[in-house]
């Protein structure tokens, strides 16, 4: 569900088990402009959950931000990210998300048929990233996106 409250997001984000991951070596910062902006997406879970960035004027690309604490590792994450998608796609064209070198909770499943953008390339950050994304027709062919209800 969404949830703009910027009290749960930075609880989650600030979590010393995941903000290394968040920040990545940036300094700590609150994510109240990004939840609490209604052109974003935050859909949250018990543990985390799943925030979409708007990056264009249309509308249809977002950026896609997952993050939860260990105890949402698993079952959680993957029924929450199901539902994120089917609720994103319900007006996205295409979304896009990194993985972090060495972290793999951070790479998209390829079972929703995430297509990678290449190899992983250093932004001067803590971890070197690489590019996935995914397409609405991508999404919607697959294994998950067939039982959706964005068509």
């Amino acid at each position: 569900m969404i949830n703009r409250s910027a009290e749960f997001w930075d609880s989650v984000a600030f979590d010393p088990d995941v903000a290394p991951f968040v920040f990545m070596g940036q300094p700590k910062t609150s994510l109240a402009v990004l939840v609490e902006d209604k052109r974003n997406e935050p859909f949250a879970s018990e543990n985390g959950g799943v925030l979409f960035v708007k990056t264009d004027h249309l509308g249809s690309i977002y950026e896609m931000h997952t993050m939860f604490r260990p105890a949402g590792w698993g079952r959680e994450v993957a029924i929450t990210g199901a539902k994120a998608l089917h609720h994103i796609f319900s007006k996205a064209l295409l979304i896009f998300t990194y993985e972090q070198e060495g972290h793999w909770q951070s790479r998209p499943p390829k079972s929703h048929r995430w297509k990678s953008s290449g190899e992983f390339i250093d932004q001067g950050l803590s971890k070197r990233l690489k590019l996935w994304y995914l397409t609405r027709d991508d999404f919607l062919s697959s294994p998950v996106g067939k039982k959706s209800q964005c068509r």
